[in-house]
């Protein structure tokens, strides 16, 4: 690497790390499984690099109301650039999935993408018989995807954008929520087309939003932002976590009668490094409320 374009990449990790916390506290406590259960169900093939290296991993929770099994399919943080061999790989896996509802929870694209590779990406979706909804995440907003632009985007591969807004879906409604950090939410706008009583599964990029949610109105909230950490060292947690995670690293947490899940995502941002934190493809199965949430 020639040394102007070296000083130039170690100046944007430095401006990247004063976006968050290096080693929080949060970060040291390991990882909580899904209430009926966390597996991995696939690898990415073996010798394929570490910042492509995904898993399929199948999380379990019950949620009120249904009367049969629902499989949703969360993709988060994909941090999409231009065309690469990682990302065509990733669009075969995640073409060859079934499910009955695909979220896609903020930071699809990141600063340069390009059309071609959000249109391979989005082509490769599975079809879902309740549909494929978008949320905002950050970069969304500083890499020139602003919500119109956005919404013009998703809407050319039938993929519907929820700015603090809900749809109903049958036996749940669907909330989304804009960006905590980068956005403005407004979480009654938001929920105002819900009725009373009604569960609704809800989306947020940012989990640091989760404790302004949590609550008997939301059995379930689904975000990413956060990589996980991208770089776990034994000991002492994630090496970075931006601002906006809370204090949600990775996994499942509790709190005021709500669930949240935060995905480990797919791309990477500040850094191109995933030490013991894989990308992660989120299968995650709603059960009828047969074993105790």
């Amino acid at each position: 690497m020639e040394p102007e374009a070296a000083w130039r990449y170690l100046r944007g990790i430095s401006r990247g790390l004063r976006r968050g916390t290096t080693f929080p506290k949060e970060s040291r406590v390991p990882a909580v499984a899904a209430p009926g259960g966390t597996r991995v169900l696939d690898r990415a093939p073996r010798g394929t690099a570490a910042l492509a290296a995904w898993e399929l991993v199948e999380h379990r929770c019950a949620f009120p109301g249904l009367a049969a099994p629902l499989t949703v399919l969360q993709l988060s943080d994909v941090h999409i650039r231009g065309v690469d061999p990682a990302l065509r790989a990733l669009c075969a896996r995640i073409s060859t999935l079934k499910a009955d509802l695909v979220v896609l929870t903020g930071d699809v694209v990141t600063r340069g993408w390009t059309r071609e590779a959000t249109d391979l990406f989005f082509s490769a979706l599975p079809r879902a018989a309740l549909g494929t909804w978008a949320i905002m995440g950050n970069w969304e907003y500083w890499a020139q995807a602003p919500p119109d632009t956005w919404r013009f985007v998703l809407g050319r591969h039938g993929i519907t954008l929820l700015l603090d807004e809900s749809a109903a879906l049958g036996p749940l409604h669907l909330v989304g929520t804009d960006d905590a950090l980068a956005g403005r939410p407004d979480l009654d706008r938001a929920f105002a087309g819900v009725p009373a009583g009604t569960p609704s599964l809800v989306l947020t990029h940012s989990p640091a939003l989760f404790d302004r949610i949590a609550g008997p109105r939301a059995p379930l909230v689904l975000a990413g932002h956060t990589h996980g950490g991208q770089v776990v060292l034994p000991g002492l947690g994630s090496f970075f976590l931006p601002r906006g995670s809370g204090a949600y690293p990775w996994g499942w947490y509790r709190s005021g009668g709500s669930h949240l899940f935060v995905s480990r995502g797919l791309g990477w941002s500040v850094a191109p490094m995933r030490v013991r934190c894989p990308p992660e493809i989120a299968l995650i199965q709603l059960d009828p409320a047969w074993f105790p949430t």
